[in-house]
């Protein structure tokens, strides 16, 4: 048993043993007594201390409570002895910084900043001059008009900057010893000092020689210079301002076909869906439109102050920040209530019971993406399915959408399952579970033609999260299924053997092997095993039966199924009976001639 004592080392609080306690308290007055004196002592201290700190975190890890001996020793020579500092006021060059195998962190690097260090971190992290990511920064922000300011803003909040000597060192990989933490503050306090003596002389000659010419070359250059960037700040507000009413009128006419009347789906209907309630979606959508409007604004503004030397009221800056401001906060507001109704997914896992082909052929088909009334389709003027949001209709309290897909495995067994898995999202597990029990869907079953309707349909209080249901016909080995032309309608993306896109597998029989679906017809099957050897004539003779009683069949090839309910027909040559006849007369034709030569040889 040994007695402990309550340490707060850099604002975490830590239980050591008390001869732990002693070796680490002389180890800290010994660094204090060589830092004494020094510039930024009291930043060195800090500094050490939050890494001592760090390291009796990572030590114990949560699974010990109490940092013992062993613990500080490991520590001490991490950190180094304090006898193996280098003197600051030492002189000739300083010895090169102990790289040692410290891990990169990307931190924001305050000392070599141009805006926010994001760039100057990054070169010390990759280990690359900052000067070339800056060029490189500045040509794909005029290459790309400006898209890449949102992804340079959030860098600039999600990265830290590295604020202590400790932080530095790992951003650049450098190891944080107790030596290496001093070299870095006394080369912050001695590039502040310099620097500030540099601006001063530079500034001074600078004065000195060039200001006169400045004063007279400034002004017209400036004035040209001033009306360039006002023009193209006009042309950049104006292709913003384009594409923001293109958006919304295209969005509206082409993307939902809003008539504003109670037959079809208007943006107020798909609003409601997305939130709560119409008047969230009405102020979500004027946050938006004004948070794009007030920017492009600012920009016509100032293009005419630049390029006509006008200047607009000080209220009007003062009204359009405001408002910007303003509209911020109920489109963010509204934007976190969305986001935290996707936070979670669930579904529900169900099988069908199907009935068993008789000769293990199974037609599959889709029903016709309509509503029970047929008032409406989800097809386009081309007949193709609409499967976007033009796919979604509102009838009374319910959601219907042309959202469900179909796809094929290989069975466990030798029965044909069809499986089904709804998908919804919501707040907790729990929600998105009750939204996908919600779910409904459509199939029927006529003999061996099995029909899957591609449109799902739910509540309207259930808006839209992400429902979906996913379809899977699990087919034994061995036997085949016929993918009819109106499955495209519900079939995606069914893997086979031959690489065929479902397009392509329309109309045409595919059989489920060991490797999965194969078209047999175009596949070559493996070399069979060679047939048995002929009786001797005398094994003949004794037969109590002539040969013409053995029966031989060839399997006949049947046709497809015509559709039931979606005025779909497959052709093929010839009529049934003529099929079954050129059957019956090919399987006997062999045993009629054995017959022959039977009676010949008797």
């Amino acid at each position: 048993m040994k007695k402990t004592l309550t340490a707060n080392i850099s604002g975490t609080v830590f239980h050591i043993e008390e001869d732990a306690y002693d070796t680490l308290q002389r180890y800290l007055s010994r660094i204090r007594s060589r830092v004494t004196g020094t510039a930024g002592h009291d930043d060195i201290m800090a500094d050490i201390e939050a890494r001592i700190a760090e390291l009796f975190t990572e030590r114990l890890d949560g699974r010990r409570q109490v940092v013992q001996l062993a613990d500080v020793d490991q520590v001490i020579a991490i950190m180094g002895q304090p006898e193996d500092f280098t003197e600051g006021g030492a002189e000739g060059p300083l010895p090169p910084p102990n790289m040692g195998t410290g891990r990169r962190r990307l931190y924001r690097d305050m000392d070599d900043k141009w805006v926010a260090g994001v760039l100057g971190g990054l070169g010390s992290y990759i280990g690359m001059d900052p000067l070339w990511l800056r060029i490189g920064m500045i040509a794909l922000f005029l290459a790309s008009v400006g898209s890449l300011i949102p992804i340079y803003i959030l860098l600039w909040i999600l990265v830290p900057k590295a604020e202590t000597a400790a932080e530095r060192l790992q951003m650049r990989g450098e190891a944080v010893t107790v030596d290496n933490i001093k070299r870095v503050v006394e080369e912050g306090t001695e590039r502040m000092k310099q620097g500030g003596q540099r601006m001063a002389h530079e500034a001074r000659d600078l004065g000195r020689q060039w200001g006169t010419g400045v004063q007279r070359g400034s002004g017209h250059v400036g004035r040209i210079i001033a009306k360039l960037v006002g023009m193209a700040l006009l042309v950049l507000a104006f292709s913003l301002l384009l594409g923001l009413v293109t958006g919304m009128v295209g969005g509206t006419i082409s993307l939902w076909h809003s008539t504003w009347t109670s037959q079809d789906t208007g943006i107020l209907d798909l609003g409601e869906l997305l939130f709560a309630s119409r008047t969230q979606a009405i102020w979500f959508g004027i946050g938006v439109f004004l948070l794009l409007v007030v920017p492009i604004i600012g920009l016509f503004l100032s293009g005419f102050r630049l390029l006509l030397n006008t200047r607009s009221p000080r209220w009007l800056g003062i009204t359009l920040v405001v408002v910007w401001i303003a509209a911020f906060i109920p489109t963010m507001w509204g934007t976190a209530r969305l986001a935290s109704e996707f936070k979670r997914e669930n579904s529900v896992l169900t099988e069908i019971e199907l009935q068993q082909p008789t000769d293990g052929l199974l037609y599959l088909d889709a029903l016709a993406p309509a509503d029970s009334t047929g008032d409406w389709s989800v097809r386009y003027d081309d007949g193709e399915l609409d499967v976007d949001l033009e796919g979604l209709h509102l009838d009374g309290d319910q959601v219907f959408g042309g959202w469900a897909s179909l796809g094929v495995e290989r069975s466990t067994d030798s029965l044909f399952h069809l499986k089904v898995e709804r998908e919804a999202n919501g707040v907790t597990p729990k929600a998105a579970r009750a939204r996908a029990m919600n779910i409904r869907y459509n199939h029927q079953q006529h003999d061996d033609v099995l029909s899957v309707s591609p449109v799902i349909r739910y509540p309207a209080a259930d808006g839209l999260r992400g429902q979906d249901v996913r379809f899977t016909l699990e087919v034994p080995v061995g036997k085949r299924i016929f993918l009819r032309p109106g499955s495209t309608d519900i079939i995606y993306d069914i893997k086979n053997v031959n690489n065929t896109y479902d397009d392509d597998m329309l109309g045409r029989t595919w059989t489920m092997t060991e490797k999965g679906l194969m078209d047999l017809s175009t596949t070559p099957m493996p070399p069979m095993d060679a047939p048995p050897a002929p009786l001797p004539p005398d094994s003949l003779r004794k037969t109590a039966s002539p040969i013409a009683a053995v029966v031989w069949r060839a399997p006949a090839k049947r046709r497809p199924a015509p559709a039931h309910g979606t005025g779909r027909t497959s052709s093929t040559a010839g009529t049934p009976t003529q099929e079954r006849a050129f059957v019956l007369a090919k399987a006997n034709l062999v045993p009629t001639l054995f017959n022959l030569v039977y009676q010949r040889l008797r």
